[in-house]
Formats: structure tokens, C-alpha cells, sequence
């Protein structure tokens, strides 16, 4: 019998305040503008330039700009306001070595407790990814592939891990975003995908987790080269 908690049941109710609907919103349009590549690494955020982008008032910016800075999109700078976080080699090291430990467990976790849904949904997600891929749609790609992994966290029935990846999950699809930009590492990532795939919807434990982590061991290289050709 399965006793693993319900997630959706758990989950913190969502506050109707007016102020906390302007600050979510303008989280996520700046959220989506740095993951799409329209703010790049390195660059100043101006307060004025952001209300316009975002449509926020100062006061709900200013909100949405602390839980960017703690998810890890953005850093302030001493006297200089903000700008989008450049990740250090060491921080995509320590980012990766935390996603093989956990991700890999998820993977295994999945082939034992995901519904049938679940992995029709996992199979389905593919397909799109599969599609975007054809298309070259790249935004709509990058939200194909949060739509599978979510899939998977919901599947291995773990809340604290995905609760454990809650602080590096924007870094983790900003880094992935950067990648999505070089047609190589996409095709790649796209058969990498397919091999996860296969292992987790016959739920083969032990396939699962080594496609994982050679996945993950693929990104990391990948994005190490990137920085040094930058």
C-alpha cells in the first residue's frame, strides 16, 4: 500500500492579496525574461527599466527582486543594485554533484511509484519535446521540459526532494536554457532524454538511474565548455 503523503495536500495555500499577485507576476515575467535570454548573465537590472518590462509598481518589484536573489537569478552588488548572477565554475560543479545525488534517486523512485497516468504523461511530454525540437521553439521548449520534470518529481511521491532542489531549480533551468541555444547540446540532450525516458516508463530502476546520471554528467560538461568559449 502506498502511504506517501499526497503533495498537492500539503502544499501552502495560495494568499489572495492583491500586493502578493503584482509581486508574482512580476517575478515571473522577470524570471521568464532571464531564462529566455532576454536579461543576460552579468547584466545591471535598473528599477525603471524593470517596471516598464513588468508592468509592477516599484514597491511590488522590489519584492519580486529579493525571491529572484533567492532563487539565485539575480545577485546584489554592493551600492549598485542588482544584476543577473553569473555562476561560478565551483557553483556548476556544486549545482550538479546536488542534482546527481537527488535526481538520480527521483528517476529510481519513479519506475517504483509513478501511476500509469504518470508515465503516459512522461511519454507525452517527450513527444513535445520532440516537436519543439522540429519547430525550433526554443521558450516553448525550455516550458516542455519544467512540464516533464515536474512530472517526475510528482511521480517518485518525495516532497523533500523536490523541496531539497527548491533553492538551485531556477539556476538549474537557466543553465539548461543556455544550452537549448546550441543545436549540438540540444540534439544530444534530446537523445539523452529519450534513453531516460525508455528506462523510466518500462520502469527499469537501474536503467533509470544510469540514464539520469549520464544526462546530468552530459549537461555539466556541456555547460563547462560553454563558459570556456565565453
Amino acid at each position: 500500500m502506498n502511504t506517501a503523503p499526497d503533495m498537492a495536500a500539503i502544499s501552502e495555500p495560495e494568499t489572495p492579496r492583491l500586493d502578493t499577485t503584482l509581486r508574482e507576476k512580476a517575478r515571473l515575467a522577470l524570471r521568464d525574461a532571464i531564462l529566455d535570454g532576454r536579461l543576460k548573465a552579468g547584466e545591471k537590472l535598473v528599477e525603471r527599466e524593470l517596471c516598464v518590462l513588468t508592468g509592477a509598481s516599484r514597491s511590488a518589484l522590489r519584492e519580486a527582486l529579493v525571491l529572484l536573489e533567492t532563487g539565485g537569478l539575480i545577485e546584489r552588488q554592493s551600492y549598485r543594485g542588482y544584476r543577473v548572477a553569473k555562476l561560478s565554475t565551483q557553483k556548476i560543479f556544486e549545482i550538479f554533484e546536488l542534482r546527481a545525488a537527488l535526481e538520480t534517486l527521483v528517476a529510481e523512485l519513479f519506475t517504483e511509484r509513478a501511476s500509469d497516468q504518470e508515465i503516459a504523461d512522461l511519454n507525452d511530454a517527450l513527444t513535445d519535446l520532440e516537436q519543439c525540437l522540429t519547430d525550433f521553439d526554443l521558450q516553448r521548449m525550455r516550458t516542455v521540459k519544467e512540464v516533464y520534470y515536474e512530472i517526475l518529481f510528482t511521480g517518485c511521491r518525495n516532497v523533500e526532494i523536490r523541496r531539497s532542489l527548491e533553492n538551485v531549480i531556477d539556476r538549474i533551468y537557466h543553465l539548461r536554457s543556455h544550452l537549448m541555444n546550441n543545436p549540438d547540446r540540444r540534439e544530444a540532450s534530446l537523445q539523452e532524454m529519450r534513453r531516460l525516458t525508455a528506462a523510466l516508463t518500462s520502469r527499469d530502476r537501474l536503467a533509470a538511474r544510469a540514464a539520469s546520471l549520464s544526462h546530468l554528467t552530459a549537461a555539466r560538461d556541456a555547460v563547462l565548455n560553454l563558459m570556456a568559449e565565453s
